[in-house]
């Protein structure tokens, strides 16, 4: 991964399973015993809170199976729910990382199965601009949250975007 990290996700079937999540997330994180790991977790609904959880406890996170606008702001207040819990326990929030996969290929391969089901030229014209598109919306949510004064006073504490 960039900067030298490494990534491992928590078994696939424990994504409906939140306090399994989160366990197996820091047992994954003892293991490794490593600063350079990321675990992966799905965002799923159930795979929110522990999002929060894991990087409370100073773990950094991959967030991956992000396709919606609504679920990728819901896992970036995961992730800044997580950094002020970090923050009031003492922890040292430069150390704690966060991906978060957003995808782009995989929503244009549904819409676009969709596109050719329709088959008028119009339909057809809009092939492969979705995925990109809702890709460009997800960064103006970014760029939002990014510049909120709940992400200012946790900067100021060391955070890393």
């Amino acid at each position: 991964g960039q900067d030298g990290r490494v990534s491992i996700e928590v078994d696939p079937r424990l994504a409906v399973k939140g306090e399994e999540t989160a366990e197996m997330a820091r047992r994954l994180h003892r293991t490794v015993d490593r600063e350079n790991v990321m675990i992966k977790i799905p965002a799923t609904e159930e795979g929110l809170e522990p999002i929060a959880a894991t990087l409370a406890e100073g773990i950094s996170v991959n967030v991956t199976l992000i396709f919606s606008l609504e679920r990728y702001r819901a896992v970036i207040n995961a992730y800044l729910t997580g950094l002020e819990r970090a923050l009031l326990q003492g922890r040292d929030l430069s150390k704690i990382h966060s991906v978060a996969s957003f995808f782009v290929s995989r929503v244009d391969s549904e819409v676009d199965a969709r596109l050719e089901q329709i088959g008028t030229e119009q339909a057809l014209a809009l092939k492969g601009r979705a995925g990109l598109a809702n890709a460009r919306l997800a960064y103006q949510v970014f760029q939002e949250a990014f510049s909120s004064e709940r992400w200012k006073l946790l900067a100021e504490a060391g955070a890393v975007v």
